[in-house]
């Protein structure tokens, strides 16, 4: 009988593991391919099993912290990577990751105790992050979405947000070109962001952050429809990075030019999509939600 690839794979990882000797680095191997195909509930189980054979495993708490960050277990990628960061105060890959999450978490959560706890200690550490690693863009384009978006009662701060931006730019002009569109998005400035992206684009045509801006750009303006959703739907074919945007945000903005187009069902699908991949994900909820108040 033939099974479908997706069954063989899981059923050999888990054979794996339930064997006498588990061969941990080609569990580990196979569960970074899963991930970077995006296949993470195929990679959830095996990462699992070896973490309660091996709970000081930290490249499998890493992977597994990823894994459920991708598809909304936020708090348990944090009950994950809390006790690590302990453990290894100093190593900018932990501390990075566990920062991210937090400030992700923290946006989830809207005005409450917790969310101001975790976008503080989430923007310390991604601080702590960048001093460890001054070379690491993704410490710093954290810190760019963080200071662009958060309120100032945790730290939210736009000129913040251009010094990690410029900080991007000396590293890669084009995606800190890609930032420093995102930053004239968050000021409304739609012509230059959507002018910043298309030069960064004519540069790399295939990167993830100018394009998803570049879709996000037109989801908020309005304009250049037909051209912000060709841009998101580029983004699918890229595995976006733990600090970048995810294919759920992806959706989200589809969602809204969907809106703008007064396609509604094509909207709810989007919307609904996002949600799928992101549970704990708040706009496309609340988009949902609007959609619905204007049917009742």
């Amino acid at each position: 009988m033939v099974y479908p690839r997706r069954i063989t794979t899981l059923a050999l990882l888990c054979a794996t593991l339930l064997s006498a000797s588990p061969d941990t680095e080609t569990i580990l191997i196979e569960a970074r391919r899963l991930v970077r195909e995006q296949r993470l509930p195929e990679a959830r189980l095996p990462l699992e099993q070896l973490l309660a054979d091996q709970p000081g495993n930290s490249e499998a708490t890493l992977l597994l912290a990823r894994v459920n960050d991708r598809t909304g277990r936020r708090d348990d990628a944090l009950s994950l990577l809390e006790p690590l960061a302990n453990r290894y105060p100093e190593d900018p890959r932990v501390i990075g990751l566990y920062a991210g999450i937090c400030m992700l978490r923290a946006g989830e959560l809207g005005v409450s105790l917790r969310a101001i706890r975790l976008a503080r200690r989430g923007r310390e550490l991604m601080e702590k992050a960048v001093a460890l690693a001054p070379d690491e863009i993704a410490y710093h384009e954290g810190l760019v979405d963080f200071y662009r978006q958060a309120p100032g009662i945790v730290g939210g701060d736009v000129a913040k947000a251009r010094l990690h931006a410029d900080a991007v730019a000396r590293i890669d002009p084009v995606r800190g070109a890609a930032w420093q569109a995102s930053i004239l998005v968050q000021e409304k400035k739609f012509p230059e962001a959507l002018a910043a992206c298309d030069a960064a684009l004519r540069v790399k045509p295939d990167d993830y952050i100018a394009l998803f801006t570049l879709g996000r750009t037109v989801a908020e303006s309005g304009l250049r429809l037909p051209d912000g959703e060709a841009a998101l739907r580029r983004c699918f074919a890229v595995v976006p990075r733990p600090s970048e945007p995810s294919h759920a945000g992806v959706w989200h903005w589809l969602g809204l030019i969907a809106e703008k187009r007064h396609d509604l069902t094509a909207a709810r699908a989007a919307y609904a999509k996002a949600l799928e991949m992101e549970p704990s994900f708040n706009r496309p909820a609340e988009a949902l939600r609007r959609l619905d108040s204007k049917t009742d």
